[in-house]
Order: C-alpha cells, then structure tokens, then sequence
C-alpha cells in the first residue's frame, strides 16, 4: 500500500511540472506563437529580397520583432500586430553598407510577452543597381491645354506654342483644372479635369478661380497627340447628348452647403485588367477639404461610357483618399494621401485583376506589403503632398513623383530606385513666384520615352491647364 502511495505521488509531481513546462513555454492549449518563412534563403536580384511571412495564432500577437545582422552591426525593429497581418511579404532592399551575406531574425511577441522560436533568413548579395543622381533642367511652359487661347498679359503665362484647342468653344470647357492623363489604347490618351466651367468664363484677377456657368464637376477630354514638343492638341471629348458639351463623369451633388454633396474631383486615372478606371473623391465641404468617400469608376469602352465602382471605397479620413496611379510588373501601385494638401503621402499595391477587389490591396509598411489592412501603411517619405503624379522611367531606371507642396509653395521632383525608396530630397521643380497659383503636376506617359518630362500643370487665375516640360539627365 505504501508502495502504491508513492507511486500515485510521483506521477501526480510529474504531471504538475509537465504542465508547469508547458505552461511557462507559451505552448498551453497550442497557443502557442509561430513564425514561418517561404524561404529562409535568398539572393537579391536588381538589390531586392523578398519572402512571404506567416505568423500562426496571430490574434495572440502583441508585435513582430526583426533584428538585422551584418558584419558586427545589429539593428532590430519592432512591427505591431496593428500593422501586420496573418501573412505579409517581408522586403528587403540592399544597402550599400550591407556585406555580401546578412541576415535577419524573426521573433513574435504574444500579448502576454511569450516569444516564439526565432526564425532566420540568409540574405545574400546578388545583382544591384549603380545608383545616380537623376536632375532636371531647361523648363518650359510649351502650351496651353484648355480654355480661350489668351497668353502673356495681365498675368497669365506665355506660352511657346499656341495649338488653338478652343476648348471654351468646342466642349464648352472655358474654366477648368488639373488635367490628369492616361493612355487609354495605343496612342491615345484620356485627360480628366476638375470642377468645370463654360464658355463664359473669364479669368477673374479680383477673385481667381472657378466662375461663369455650365458647372460640370468633372469632364473628359481626349488626345491622339503624339509629339508633344510643339504643344498638346485635344482631339475631342465625352460629351453629353447635345453633342454641344463635355458632360460630367463622376457625379457630383452641386451642394455648397458644406453638409451634404459639393462636388466629385478626379485624382487618378489607369487602364487595369482591359478596363479603364478614374479614382476620384467626393467633396462635403473645400474648407479643409473634408469629403464624404473617395471611390471609382470604370469604363469598359475606351473611355465612352463609365458606371461607379460600388464596392472600392476609401472613408473620409483614408491615407488613400487622394491618389496617383503607375502600373508596372504586374501590379498598379497607389501613392496616396488623405484628401488635401497637408498630408504625407503613404504606398500601396495591387494586382491588376484586383483592382476592384479592395480586400486584396496591399499597403507598405516600411519592411512589407500587408494585404486588406489600410492601416499599416506608413509614410513614403517625410513631407507633405497636394496633387501628385508617380511613374516610373524604363530609360533612366527611377520611379518619379511630382507632387504640390503648399508649404514650400512648388512643385516637387523626387527619385527613387525603387518605389518604397529611399527616396531623395526634393528638388524644386517649378514655383508659384515663377508661374503664380500654381498647383498639380500630372506626368504624360510620352514622358517616360526619351530624356523630356511633359506634366500638366493648372493655375488658379487663369483656372486653366498647361503643358510643361523639364529635360532629364544624370548629374
């Protein structure tokens, strides 16, 4: 009896530390934290290393830990849950400091500060680019893109070429900005305009700006121009049945009341998936830009007819509420801000089927791409950002981006090797005491051919569009 006494209490001792052990692991009930990788090894390719992460029990996850390793040097960054997503792509692009191998360490936290096993990936150095310096020179305002043909007095900017594209006559588009392009087919390209007005439109030096009749909220315009160094010619618009005006696109209430429906102001444009799209935000009331949503539409006919994408929305306040569009491998990438001129402009990506499937979009971090989890995305660079335009340029190997910065009163020109940078410091491209009022800078696509960058840029006296033009080189 004794015997079996003993017995009884040495497997009831071994039971309690047993479950002591387990408990004290984090592995109770397997709730335990696990960090997997697609890969634990990989070499770069034009500098850039990329791994797909997945972290199991990810309600649990308090934050991702990431300690870099190269030669001596040590550097860890802690990524919060509220950043991350069950499964995320880890990049990484090469320093220049980096030797040829580096590694990295993956460790979670869970809310309850147990940590799992740390999870290496070996980086080793393979292709990279030689990175330059890309500068500017020589700009030129070419021509005027709508409106009456007045240059050079009271004013208003001279221009080199006059294209005579009476638009105030053959659109009814007398008063209007922006001028967001795209290539909707081969050779041709769609314009989309801001808040619109008639052929009665006068420039108003009193008060700049919108006046006159025919009040559009957006309108359409189309160009087969193929040579822009002589100018920018439209060749026609979409217009209403009349056949007499360029109708509005994305409706817009005509509510000044500052509480309801104002107007509807495109941002960006692309064709993705053979359909073209036009992101746009809707406008509650201009004093502080507040709006309502920003959303899409899509067209399915080259740019004819366009219906509202219901299910793409961004809320009043999203980082995304205010876009630039570049398709390249694949993906659309979106550089975004919240909807004015005082916000830092954030990144995200999707595939080009994906472009009406908000779930899928997948917004930069700042070591990743997180799939349908807004919030992650971080700033790009640390400015703030109007109107901006991105692209990216095959001949120079730079992404692009231009962008109105209210606070330096300019257009801003900043490079980058890749799109999630670094990015340079900006550079002054054009500013408002060389062309008074200005504001957005739209990059043609016939840019990224050749050494000439050809934006549209709008002024507010005028409240009209130009074609500008700036020649590239490496310093």
């Amino acid at each position: 009896m004794k015997k079996y006494i003993i017995l009884l209490a040495n497997i009831f001792l071994i039971s309690v530390f047993a479950s002591c052990d387990k408990s004290d692991s984090g592995e109770e009930d397997g709730l335990s934290l696990e960090v997997r990788l697609s890969q634990n090894e990989i070499t770069t390719v034009d500098g850039r290393a990329s791994v797909k992460v997945s972290i199991e029990k990810f309600d649990k996850l308090a934050y991702l830990e990431i300690t870099k390793v190269s030669g001596e040097k040590h550097t860890t960054a802690k990524y919060m849950a509220s950043n991350l997503a069950p499964e995320y792509t880890f990049e990484y692009i090469l320093q220049s400091s980096d030797d040829s191998q580096c590694y990295f360490e993956f460790v979670a936290i869970s809310n309850d500060n147990n940590s799992s096993k740390t999870v290496k990936l070996t980086v080793n150095k393979g292709s990279t680019n030689v990175s330059k310096e890309l500068v500017f020179t020589d700009l030129k305002c070419i021509s005027r893109v709508t409106g009456a043909e007045v240059n050079g007095v009271n004013g208003l900017p001279a221009v080199q070429y006059v294209v005579n594209n009476c638009t105030n006559e053959l659109y009814n588009v007398g008063g209007t900005d922006l001028g967001i392009v795209w290539e909707l087919q081969p050779g041709r390209y769609g314009l989309f305009f801001g808040d619109t007005f008639g052929s009665d439109f006068y420039p108003n030096y009193a008060n700049p700006g919108p006046n006159g009749g025919s009040w559009r909220s957006n309108v359409l315009l189309y160009s087969e121009d193929k040579d822009l160094s002589n100018g920018l010619i439209i060749n026609g618009a979409a217009m209403d049945k009349s056949g007499k005006n360029a109708r509005e696109i994305c409706y817009g209430g005509k509510d000044g009341s500052g509480n309801g429906d104002w107007t509807s102001i495109p941002t960006a444009a692309i064709r993705a998936n053979g359909a073209d799209y036009v992101h746009y935000m809707n406008i509650r009331n201009w004093a502080g830009w507040v709006t309502n949503f920003s959303s899409l539409y899509k067209s399915t006919d080259d740019g004819a007819n366009w219906e509202r994408c219901q299910n793409v929305k961004f809320g009043s306040k999203s980082n995304f509420g205010q876009v630039g569009y570049f398709k390249k491998d694949g993906y659309v990438y979106m550089v975004g801000t919240i909807s004015g001129r005082n916000n830092k402009p954030h990144l995200a990506r999707f595939q080009e089927k994906d472009i009406e499937n908000q779930s899928e979009y997948e917004y930069w971090n700042g070591s990743g791409w997180v799939k349908d989890n807004e919030t992650a995305a971080i700033p790009l660079f640390d400015d703030i950002a109007g109107e901006l335009s991105i692209a990216y340029h095959p001949e120079f190997g730079k992404w692009i981006i231009l962008y109105f910065n209210g606070t330096r009163y300019e257009i801003s020109f900043r490079t980058a090797d890749y799109i999630a940078g670094s990015w340079s410091e900006p550079m002054k491209l054009v500013d408002g005491w060389q062309y008074a009022q200005l504001y957005g800078s739209y990059i043609h696509p016939l840019s990224l051919i050749g050494d000439k960058l050809y934006f549209i840029m709008s002024m507010w006296l005028p409240y009209n569009s130009y074609l500008m033009s700036t020649h590239l080189k490496f310093k």
